[in-house]
């Protein structure tokens, strides 16, 4: 897929001077199969870094060729669209995340949103702490459902708003008649 995508940031006011290596960690979400997996170009630590939370055992047979292909894509986008080349892709090397495993098979996407709000190139307990609940995992995942409907950002919001009141309302008035009854 990556090599049919053109993320072109060029031309977006926060990207005019940005230099890759000012960025310390780069994340591209990949999914295969139903399965999201992160792969953190990470700028600082030289490496390469899988984040997988069902913990794949063939990550050498199964994910490195994608892994590669989408940090062959990152580099080669990376060095066309920004000056500063000064970064050495030869000297990295792989890292495979193996202390997070989720407890289900369905929280693979909010476990990509974590590391990407806490990932800092290494292991840390923001990452899984409690994270092996589903309740909790449900709980951030409603979280995240409110931040994007709520955010003023959002062009839909007011028609989102009036249809949800209007829900809840005709839920209370059939509450109120199985009462009643």
């Amino acid at each position: 897929y990556y090599d049919k995508v053109d993320l072109d940031i060029t031309n977006k006011e926060w990207a005019k001077n940005l230099s890759f290596t000012e960025c310390n960690l780069w994340f591209f979400p990949y999914c295969d199969n139903k399965h999201y997996i992160m792969i953190c170009v990470n700028i600082k630590a030289e490496r390469f870094e899988v984040l997988d939370s069902l913990r794949h055992k063939d990550f050498k047979e199964y994910y490195k060729p994608m892994a590669e292909r989408v940090v062959k894509y990152a580099i080669n986008y990376m060095n066309t669209q920004f000056a500063d080349k000064t970064v050495k892709w030869e000297r990295f090397t792989w890292f495979n995340l193996e202390k997070v495993t989720q407890p289900d098979d369905k929280s693979c996407g909010m476990y990509i949103i974590r590391w990407m709000r806490h990932w800092e190139g290494k292991y840390n307990s923001a990452l899984t702490k409690d994270w092996k609940r589903i309740d909790l995992i449900n709980e951030e995942r409603e979280c995240l459902m409110l931040d994007i409907i709520l955010d003023e950002e959002n062009l839909e919001r007011e028609r989102i708003m009036k249809e949800a009141t209007k829900y809840c309302n005709m839920k209370n008035k059939r509450k109120d008649l199985k009462e009643r009854r």
